[in-house]
């Protein structure tokens, strides 16, 4: 159940990247601060042979006095929000023609996923459990989650994790962001997700910022409209919060690379707002 939020939110990543800033780990200093936080940009889960911490990010980790996620699927609450929210609904796709919901069916069949899943679940579920598909990961146990490993951090250990927003606003969101239209423009977009998926993974480890950006700017992944809804409402929110938590104590933040870059992104919004943000190289 972990994995739904952030598996969708990973095949989404749209990072718009600044050649000359090709790192994943900020600096938060000045406006005031007596303690510089830090912000990271994951790519919310990977596979186990993939998958790493890089350690920079562990120092940055034992630095600060706590962590903040976009929300923290760990939590009981919100386990217990997620499965409230795995409903399906039954008018997903009465808008919708008989001729695309027919090449939405040869899609799903042809990605191993049987049609009748958007008759058990949320659409939001659904679309989770395909994006996992385009992973290629041995098994579910081989999955990998950025945000649990973070807070598994012997760095980590007793160390308050905060949330940027709630789990009903994140699956509510999910929920609204994908049409019928959208999932058949996504599945007859002719992409390979399994060659897509690995070489993005291989991006993002890299720190590859700008192969990433080359990637995933696809409108079958994410309309301007859902941009904004997905990313820079959502960025405008975070830092309206960011700056009462790092008064208090040192943060790691940890969300999804593609809420740091471009004029919209949280490094922009934090400097708009007297901050200096400073990329961590090593």
């Amino acid at each position: 159940m972990k994995t739904i939020l952030s598996t969708f939110a990973a095949l989404l990543l749209y990072v718009c990247a600044n050649a000359q800033e090709n790192s994943l780990l900020w600096k938060i200093s000045g406006n005031g601060l007596t303690k510089e936080s830090y912000l990271f940009g994951t790519l919310h889960m990977a596979c186990s042979e993939d998958f790493e911490i890089p350690q920079k990010v562990v120092t940055a980790v034992a630095a600060t006095d706590a962590l903040a996620f976009e929300v923290d699927m760990t939590n009981t609450e919100n386990m217990a929000i997620l499965q409230s929210k795995m409903a399906p609904n039954p008018d997903f796709f009465k808008t919708i023609s008989a001729e695309k919901k027919k090449a939405i069916d040869s899609a799903l069949i042809a990605n191993e996923i049987p049609p009748a899943i958007f008759d058990q679940v949320s659409p939001a579920v659904a679309i989770s459990l395909l994006s996992l598909k385009g992973f290629d990961c041995k098994s579910m146990q081989d999955i990998k989650m950025m945000e649990v490993e973070l807070k598994n951090l012997s760095q980590a250990k007793g160390k308050p994790v905060n949330e940027l927003e709630s789990a009903t606003f994140q699956l509510d969101l999910l929920d609204s962001l994908f049409s019928p239209e959208d999932l058949y423009r996504y599945l007859t977009s002719g992409i390979d997700t399994k060659a897509y998926t690995k070489a993005l993974v291989k991006a993002y480890f890299t720190e590859d910022l700008k192969q990433i950006e080359e990637m995933t700017n696809n409108t079958a992944f994410l309309t301007e409209a859902n941009q904004e809804k997905l990313l820079h409402a959502r960025n405008r929110g975070w830092i309206q919060k960011m700056p009462s938590l790092m008064q208090d104590k040192s943060y790691l933040f940890a969300v999804g690379a593609a809420h740091l870059i471009g004029e919209n992104g949280v490094l922009q919004l934090l400097r708009d707002n007297g901050y200096t943000v400073t990329a961590v190289m090593n």
